[in-house]
């Protein structure tokens, strides 16, 4: 199975007030969303405990560094070229800054196609 992407600028997923996509219709990178979104859902709690002890003033975003280790040391490995897209995706508005509640609300969004 494969997943769907809801982003506010199909209209889908609209009551979101956040801002998860960098501009009208720009998606973000499937094949990396899909290698990793199992393992993110599955354990997104798990994921968020560990972004939040690295968000030592509770700013509700993480440095790129600082949550490649976060997801690294959750066990969601990707190649660094995969990683580099994903996060240009959800910085793209917030200067080297990535927001994971927005970044957990992303794949907690997902749905499964066949």
């Amino acid at each position: 199975s494969a997943y769907r992407y809801k982003t506010r600028s199909s209209g889908i997923n609209a009551e979101y007030g956040g801002d998860l996509t960098p501009g009208p219709g720009v998606e973000p990178p499937h094949y990396v969303i899909s290698s990793i979104a199992g393992h993110v859902i599955k354990n997104w709690k798990q994921l968020r405990k560990q972004f939040k002890s690295l968000d030592i003033k509770s700013k509700g975003w993480l440095t790129t560094s600082d949550f490649r280790r976060a997801m690294r040391s959750n066990h969601v490995d990707i190649a660094e070229s995969d990683f580099t897209e994903l996060v240009n995706f959800y910085e793209t508005h917030s200067a080297g800054k990535v927001y994971y509640n927005d970044f957990l609300r992303a794949f907690l969004s997902l749905t499964t196609v066949e």
